[in-house]
């Protein structure tokens, strides 16, 4: 379930959404499952479901590139996240580019586990990225990234500055690594 669309294998360009989007798995404030790109998009309404619930996508397997954001306040119980809820493909700002950074900055909560500022669960390659969402949880709750699995490339030059609060697994920048930083 997306503002914009359900699922993406296509190319999305200078799209954004702002209306509420609510639904139960697979829920983004933009696009709720993404195999294709994204470039210079946004969404800014509330975003609420239960598993892989993003403000601007819910699941990504595919490619977010530069000058995406977004300013969603997300609501779910796990694998929640302020930009991605799951991400197993790229999130990819440009380094340096002022305005072209990777972003969110909503509030994030989450019920259950792998709640993040940026991605809930990351499975896949962050970069050139930041959050200052306030971001809450139980367990693996991060500022950028719930829990940062080995199976992916990890995250680079991101960082996160909002208020961070949980049960277990809490941390600034990510709640629960296994991955590279």
């Amino acid at each position: 379930v997306g503002g914009l669309a359900g699922h993406n294998t296509g190319q999305i360009n200078y799209s954004s959404s702002s209306g509420a989007v609510s639904g139960v798995n697979n829920v983004g404030g933009l696009v709720g499952y993404n195999a294709g790109q994204i470039y210079s998009s946004s969404s800014t309404g509330m975003v609420s479901g239960r598993d892989n619930v993003g403000g601007l996508v819910g699941w990504n397997d595919g490619y977010i590139g530069s000058n995406v954001y977004s300013t969603s306040v997300v609501n779910g119980r796990t694998n929640v996240g302020g930009l991605v809820g799951t991400n197993n493909g790229t999130i990819q700002g440009v380094d340096g580019g002022e305005g072209l950074g990777n972003y969110s900055t909503g509030t994030v909560t989450g019920s259950g586990e792998n709640v993040g500022g940026l991605v809930g669960t990351n499975n896949g390659y962050i970069t050139n990225t930041f959050s200052t969402s306030t971001v809450s949880g139980a367990n693996n709750v991060g500022g950028l990234v719930g829990l940062n699995s080995s199976n992916g490339d990890g995250i680079s030059n991101s960082y996160s500055s909002g208020a961070v609060t949980g049960v277990s697994n809490v941390g600034g920048l990510v709640g629960n690594n296994s991955g590279s930083i």
